[in-house]
């Protein structure tokens, strides 16, 4: 009877792992806050990512340098530039399948960039465009990296 829930388990997970694609892993939600400094405008913009239940996906800063790191990467463009990016503090946990601690992110993370808007910029709004890299695992095995695009129009008012 053990042998056959173990195999049940096993299979289920690995088909589960299966049937998933690493785009769909992770769900971004882009949003802004716009403040006005001086004649410009400053973007502060987070991009929150759900990951699904079951999985995770490696921190900014991994504790292996083998790992892929989450990246938020967003496009460049003359109409602004990208001042700071800031990531969320990883979780340290030690799974099943490994015996090193791993920085992870799980359920939820918030990555956090500014980006000022050229004073040459005359459009009443902008669309900033980008892409989250990302490696989504779970307990079992781990997908192939993928990097998810993402837009935001951002409303520009004096």
């Amino acid at each position: 009877m053990k042998i056959l829930f173990f195999l049940t388990a096993f299979f289920s997970s690995f088909l589960f792992a299966q049937d998933a694609k690493p785009i769909d892993v992770v769900d971004i939600h882009p949003s802004s806050t716009v403040k006005i400094v001086h004649d410009g405008y400053v973007i502060s913009l987070e991009v929150k990512l759900d990951i699904k239940k079951g999985w995770h996906i490696n921190a900014h800063t991994p504790l292996d340098a083998y790992l892929i790191p989450t990246n938020l990467l967003v496009d460049s463009s003359k109409a602004y530039s990208i001042q700071k990016t800031t990531y969320p503090p990883a979780e340290v946990v030690k799974l099943a399948f490994s015996d090193d601690q791993l920085a992870l992110y799980l359920d939820q993370a918030i990555l956090k960039t500014t980006l000022v808007i050229s004073k040459k910029y005359a459009g009443k709004s902008i669309t900033i465009n980008g892409k989250v890299q990302y490696q989504p695992c779970n307990d079992q095995t781990c997908l192939f990296p993928v990097k998810k695009p993402f837009s935001i129009d951002v409303a520009l008012k004096k």
